[in-house]
């Protein structure tokens, strides 16, 4: 009987949480929908008559384009990851080579944000075997979430340094640190739960999906030990 009460409140949990996910998708995919159609409409009603009106339209259109596809990209790896079907290409990838391109993808973004980044890499550096464009994108979700979260703050700083591991093997660390607000020790246990998003976050309306972080584990434990976080 317990094990019956335990499982039916961990699905009405579960339950939720995929409706307060459904939600947050919702608005994050009507919001560049609804600046597209803003966009299309005033071409229609000819309102774009010069060359830099031309311009500016299209560059929101394609924007949020971009993000729509983005976001899309981001459910269909989450799925594939949930249930096994994703597989990772593994292959010898240099530690610097990884935060150049994982720069490149968010340089747009940060930039435009004003965020000053600081990078540090520890010297001699090694090859790492990993699946480039998988852990480029969990690096990616920890960058972008420092730039959501850290408020009035912008800095951002990006680490790679060699540790020695618990079997005596060495092991390449990268962190993203921030100076934002943080996540509760509470709430710790939770972050790589999927769906799973803060309350303070949500409270404070700040849009997301809460699926990063679950991928990004799921992907670092087929990969060996890893540990990926912001600071």
């Amino acid at each position: 009987m317990g094990l019956i009460i335990f499982a039916s409140r961990r699905a009405h949990k579960l339950a939720k949480l995929q409706l307060d996910f459904v939600a947050s998708v919702s608005h994050e995919l009507l919001t560049p929908l609804a600046a597209i159609y803003c966009t299309g409409q005033n071409i229609t009603d000819g309102l774009v008559q010069t060359k830099s009106d031309s311009i500016a339209h299209g560059s929101i259109i394609t924007t949020q384009a971009r993000r729509l596809t983005d976001l899309v990209k981001e459910i269909l790896l989450f799925a594939t990851t949930q249930n096994g079907t994703n597989r990772y290409t593994l292959r010898p990838l240099q530690v610097l080579g990884i935060l150049q391109c994982v720069r490149k993808n968010v340089a747009v973004l940060v930039e435009g944000a004003g965020f000053n980044v600081e990078q540090q890499v520890q010297a001699g550096m090694s090859y790492v075997m990993g699946d480039l464009p998988a852990l480029s994108h969990c690096l990616q979700n920890l960058i972008l979430n420092a730039v959501k979260y850290s408020g009035k703050n912008r800095w951002i700083g990006i680490s790679a340094s060699v540790h020695e591991a618990e079997n005596h093997q060495k092991e390449v660390r990268i962190s993203v640190q921030d100076h934002g607000s943080g996540i509760s020790s509470s709430e710790l246990a939770q972050i790589f739960e999927p769906f799973y998003r803060s309350p303070e976050v949500v409270n404070a309306q700040i849009h997301g999906t809460g699926f990063g972080t679950s991928r990004g584990k799921a992907y670092c434990r087929g990969n060996g030990r890893t540990t990926v976080g912001n600071e």
